[in-house]
């Protein structure tokens, strides 16, 4: 009966083991993302409500929903959300359903460029 329960504790450790390499080696494998989302930052969320649609409606849908800012991580991988002027959404959103939007700056898009060639234009219709 002694050496039953060594043996149980042995496969206790070796299971454990086995579980935290295979957690790293399918960290290291699928990285799921590039950086952690933190408070602060803009996010988009994902619409699973048009997972289970069969028809063709889907298609042309808008998947993700956004941008909100991230009010609160928790630990557990669960995200409190708000809209882009504060106010907070009432469920918490899982890790897995947002992913971080990227914003554009004026000087990416061009805007510059633009406001001059309307500018020129403005002054020739005068």
């Amino acid at each position: 009966m002694k050496q039953k329960s060594e043996y149980i504790e042995v496969a206790k450790t070796r299971l454990k083991n086995a579980r935290l390499k295979n957690k790293k080696d399918f960290d290291k494998r699928y990285r799921l993302r590039l950086r952690k989302i933190v408070e602060g930052d803009w996010v988009l969320v994902y619409d699973s409500s048009l997972d289970n649609q069969h028809s063709t409606a889907w298609k042309f849908s808008h998947r993700w929903f956004g941008p909100y800012m991230v009010k609160k991580v928790e630990d557990n991988a669960i995200y409190r959300l708000g809209e882009l002027d504060g106010t907070p959404l009432a469920l918490p959103i899982a890790g897995k359903r947002i992913k971080i939007f990227k914003r554009r700056d004026r000087m990416e898009i061009g805007f510059e460029a633009l406001d001059d060639c309307v500018l020129g234009i403005d002054d020739e219709l005068e």
